[in-house]
């Protein structure tokens, strides 16, 4: 069985008042037309698998956090091999970034809800803020993409893939802008109803760029 909810993409920047509030409101759109989306949406059309690239297999399942690297390492991967056939640099593993993105997969399985900002009203933004990703009086922006499926859905290979077929979690991926990455797996998923399962999954992976000097490495 494979079942998966769209996922969703969206992306924040420091930009003037006005123009902020735009991008919210699209960010807003897109994340609600997902979530209403129904279950198993992205699996009844037939979606080529990618290739390996030379990129390492990812575990059937996520049993423990050796697992979850080699699947985070496999998405990595995945991303950076198609921005080097877009003529793109590579994306570079951050670590506020990635406390970030891991926080934001297991918060949206332990609270039931799939959603770029948090029930307490926390959007990738300010998450990114918080973190200590964004330097202060610094020019920034940050992406997010998140997906959840079970089963084949899970795997590190089909979110990719499904990702690059939708034209907001592509530009994510494939944003010329970005230079960072966080990549957090969540084993599990947030709606209830999938116990039994052994490849369960909930991805959120952060995407940013900033000027000026961050503590993050």
């Amino acid at each position: 069985m494979t079942a998966s909810l769209p996922s969703t993409g969206t992306t924040s920047r420091s930009v003037p008042r006005c123009a902020a509030r735009v991008l919210a409101a699209a960010a807003v759109l897109l994340a609600c037309l997902a979530a209403a989306a129904p279950a198993g949406a992205m699996g009844t059309r037939p979606v080529a698998r990618p290739a390996a690239h030379g990129c390492a297999s990812a575990p059937g399942a996520l049993r423990d956090s050796a697992d979850i690297v080699r699947t985070q390492n496999r998405m990595l991967c995945l991303m950076n091999h198609a921005r080097a056939r877009a003529g793109l640099a590579p994306l570079h593993q951050n670590q506020c970034l990635h406390r970030v993105a891991s926080r934001h997969a297991h918060d949206m399985v332990n609270r039931r809800y799939f959603a770029h900002t948090t029930p307490n009203g926390w959007d990738p933004g300010r998450r990114a803020q918080a973190s200590g990703y964004v330097p202060r009086a610094a020019s920034w922006i940050v992406g997010e993409n998140i997906a959840w499926g079970v089963s084949g859905a899970a795997t590190a290979g089909w979110v990719f893939n499904a990702w690059m077929h939708s034209p907001p979690h592509r530009h994510n991926i494939l944003g010329r802008q970005f230079r960072d990455v966080g990549i957090g797996i969540a084993p599990g998923v947030p709606v209830s109803g999938f116990h039994g399962i052994a490849m369960r999954a909930t991805f959120s992976v952060e995407f940013g760029a900033h000027q000026g000097r961050t503590r993050c490495g």
